[in-house]
């Protein structure tokens, strides 16, 4: 088949603007990092990555919740030592009350230090989170759990947080830990006592609470002991989560994302092919001219 000069001139042109489409689409991925923006520039890996941005969707969801769990245990936890340090120093002064030497002018001035140290352990059973709940009243988390006198009155109810799609940890505690409900006692109730053995004189019960102290002490530390435990699962579940993120961002990159430098080369070769196709069309046109 004969070619004519016009054909020429139309395969040059043709030849030209596919190295400029080649060139422009380079650019593009150069400029965007992006390799693939839509299903039809490559399915498969338009698809993987979609699966991959879902299930890091799902897990950001899941770390979030987890986080939140984690930081109202912290709170939790600060609210038990608060609680703890109480205690202690409650059993300090019951002891010395107890000592001959003390009067009861003396026992009364101790009283008060009892009375103000039950105080604050009553702001800390009833701590509260950002969202306003009390942590530590169990499902009934709209109402204080202490009472002004000590009395516990929210319930043993907790709830779990999932740490993968086959486990969970115990992502609450309730006061209920703090009372006699399972063997211990109460231990804000036995403040009172104190206090008031002191303020009437009461030697042989003030005597009488220094064990049931002893148990409380105790008991504040093995349920913190048990919020320590979660919130260790709760970090490796944080740090687990964030490897897995990681994982799946590398999956989505590797699947739509461009590699820098093969983009920078692949550009450099488009340029230079469109630069001789463009070359070869102007001495092509021009032969045609002279001829």
């Amino acid at each position: 088949m004969r070619v004519t000069g016009n054909r020429m001139i139309d395969l040059a042109t043709g030849a030209t603007a596919s190295g400029q489409a080649r060139v422009a689409s380079s650019a593009q991925e150069v400029t965007s990092g992006m390799r693939v923006t839509r299903p039809s520039d490559d399915p498969s890996a338009y698809i993987a990555a979609e699966r991959a941005k879902l299930h890091r969707n799902l897990v950001d969801g899941s770390t979030r919740a987890v986080q939140t769990s984690r930081d109202r245990l912290d709170q939790v936890d600060a609210a038990l030592a608060g609680i703890g340090d109480v205690i202690s120093q409650i059993r300090s002064l019951a002891i010395q009350g107890v000592s001959a030497t003390y009067n009861a002018s003396d026992r009364a001035q101790i009283a008060e230090q009892v009375h103000s140290l039950t105080r604050t352990a009553i702001g800390a059973g009833n701590v509260r989170a950002v969202d306003g709940e009390y942590l530590l009243a169990g499902s009934a988390s709209l109402s204080a759990p202490f009472s002004s006198t000590g009395a516990y009155t929210g319930n043993a109810d907790t709830r779990d947080v999932s740490t993968s799609a086959t486990s969970s940890v115990r992502a609450t505690i309730s006061g209920a830990d703090l009372t006699a409900a399972n063997g211990g006692v109460d231990v804000i109730p036995l403040m009172e006592r104190v206090f008031s053995a002191l303020a009437t004189n009461d030697t042989a019960a003030l005597a009488g609470t220094l064990d049931e102290l002893a148990k409380a002490v105790e008991q504040v530390g093995l349920a913190r002991t048990r919020v320590g435990g979660s919130m260790a699962v709760l970090d490796a579940t944080v740090l687990a989560h964030g490897e897995l993120t990681e994982s799946l961002t590398t999956t989505i990159s590797n699947a739509v994302e461009v590699d820098s430098i093969a983009a920078a080369s692949n550009l450099a070769k488009a340029s230079q092919a469109l630069e001789v196709s463009r070359t070869v069309s102007s001495h092509l046109i021009a032969l045609l001219k002279l001829a």
